[in-house]
């Protein structure tokens, strides 16, 4: 009886689920790849909002370590001194590096005082800029407050 049962039911239930999986109509590839393009554009969703949280803590932390640099006189002169000695040195390397005679910097110094160059001084500029505008901003928040 048991082979009955598995050649009439076990069998034919077999091929008729591989019939139609092989054998779909066009109604039903197209919510299929609906499907899986709504899974996909979730998925880069949240990875684009999980990446957009890491660069959000990423930057708070590093605007505390700056505004903890700011609370005595060491820590406080230590960026205007890294910029004048990055921006001093690296320039008298460039100077003098094989230019005792015709002055010539080598192009493989210009992509590397770009970079350093924006780096440093727009790191220094836009943590000024910054702590200006925090600076005005507790200003007007203890001002509200009296």
């Amino acid at each position: 009886m048991k082979i009955l049962d598995f050649l009439s039911g076990g069998i034919v239930e077999s091929v008729g689920k591989v019939a139609d999986n092989l054998f779909t109509s066009d109604e039903e590839r197209l919510e299929k790849e609906n499907e899986i393009k709504k899974a996909g554009l979730q998925y880069n969703l949240k990875n684009k909002e999980l990446d957009f949280e890491f660069q959000k803590d990423e930057n708070e932390n590093i605007t505390k370590r700056w505004l903890s640099d700011n609370q005595n006189f060491i820590t406080r002169i230590v960026r205007p001194f890294v910029v004048v000695y990055v921006v001093v040195m690296f320039t008298a390397i460039t100077m003098l590096d094989g230019n005792i005679g015709d002055f010539q910097i080598k192009q493989s110094y210009i992509p590397i005082f770009e970079t350093l160059l924006i780096a440093v001084i727009g790191a220094y500029f836009g943590s000024r800029g910054f702590e200006k505008v925090a600076s005005i901003k507790k200003g007007n928040d203890a001002k509200s407050e009296i």
